[in-house]
């Protein structure tokens, strides 16, 4: 049975210097002995404590972010569990949990002192100034990975949001699928938050200069990465994720992608580890010819004419596993074979035991 699990990223608060506020160079923080590595704004001290950035951090923690742009507050939730932090303010909403210095604003990101968050949600602080290393510890779970949430916005300079940002990818759980495991992750990440960041990058003059041209008619562009339920047994992990994006039109445009991963050697894996192939060019005449079979048993699925749009196509033909022995080849695009509303085409394949 699968299980969605729990990993976490944390931070937390510490005496440190009386400098206002400076960058906090060298310090690092653990989670469960994997090291957390912050995107953006890193983290500073301010007034002798050190804040960290309230995004990634929480939400690899479990915790729902919800930011209230009108009452400069954030909505942190978890399970039964539920605080509320004000900009400026020394404690949680009522305060019930008082806080060591003020949540605050920095580079704009949400800073917070995270000693009494972190252990409002059961986490435990320690800190080595030897090392400058902040450890979290939080009670291990059974699962082999859980799910991150990484956001950021694209805003004008007036603070509209003219992209929203939000991708979801599966960090695996070191102390079940053993240190191996870090790499993979390290690559997970890189590969889902780069593309955020590039989007973002490569988009920004245009949807800049679109929002410019129409005032209040501008509508908000989306880019987002999510993920299914991975598959994992016998040293694999293996799992399909779809990027979406949306720039004001009719519909958004879906772009699919598989991974699979040797937990062993920490490295991906390809087709050819588990289909006979004469060559490694031949992977996507094998995995056309699933999608082929497919559309001559259920025609009526897709566009007249399909096998030779797909052979004329340039869109990519990935692949994933779903069980043992059960792979699923996909075309990375919509709208390439059948009608955009099908979807990413997806077929199922049973696969011969040994290749």
């Amino acid at each position: 049975m699968m299980k969605k699990g729990f990993a976490i990223a944390c931070a937390v608060t510490m005496l440190a210097s009386t400098v206002p506020v400076s960058a906090a160079d060298g310090i690092k923080v653990f989670v469960n002995n994997y090291e957390v590595v912050f995107q953006g704004q890193q983290p500073v001290i301010s007034n002798g404590y050190t804040l960290i950035p309230v995004r990634g951090a929480l939400e690899a923690m479990g915790v729902q972010v919800v930011w209230n742009e009108k009452e400069k507050s954030v909505l942190l939730k978890k399970d039964k569990q539920e605080a509320k932090l004000v900009i400026g303010k020394k404690s949680f909403e009522g305060g019930k949990v008082q806080l060591e210095t003020p949540a605050q604003m920095i580079g704009g990101s949400t800073m917070i002192p995270l000693r009494a968050v972190a252990e409002f949600f059961s986490g435990q602080v320690a800190w080595d100034g030897k090392s400058k290393t902040v450890s979290i510890t939080i009670d291990k779970k059974e699962d082999a990975y859980s799910a991150i949430t990484y956001k950021k916005d694209l805003k004008a300079a007036d603070g509209t949001v003219l992209i929203t940002g939000t991708v979801k990818y599966p960090q695996l759980n070191t102390d079940i699928l053993g240190v191996e495991a870090r790499a993979i992750n390290d690559k997970i990440a890189s590969w889902a938050k780069g593309n955020l960041e590039s989007y973002l990058t490569e988009n920004k003059e245009l949807v800049t200069k679109e929002a410019t041209e129409l005032g209040s008619d501008f509508r908000t562009h989306d880019f987002a990465i999510d993920f299914e339920t991975p598959y994992y047994k016998d040293n694999i992990f293996s799992f399909y994720s779809n990027q979406y994006t949306y720039t004001g039109g009719a519909h958004g445009n879906s772009y699919a992608k598989g991974f699979t991963y040797d937990l062993k050697a920490g490295k991906e894996k390809s087709l050819s580890d588990f289909a006979a192939l004469k060559d490694t060019n031949a992977e996507r005449g094998y995995l056309m010819n699933i999608i082929k079979d497919d559309i001559k048993k259920n025609p009526s699925n897709y566009f007249e004419g399909a096998e030779k749009m797909l052979e004329d196509s340039q869109a990519e033909i990935g692949f994933y596993l779903t069980a043992e022995n059960q792979l699923v080849a996909f075309i990375s695009e919509a709208g390439v074979v059948a009608p955009y509303s099908s979807g990413i085409i997806r077929v199922e394949k049973k696969l011969s035991v040994g290749k």
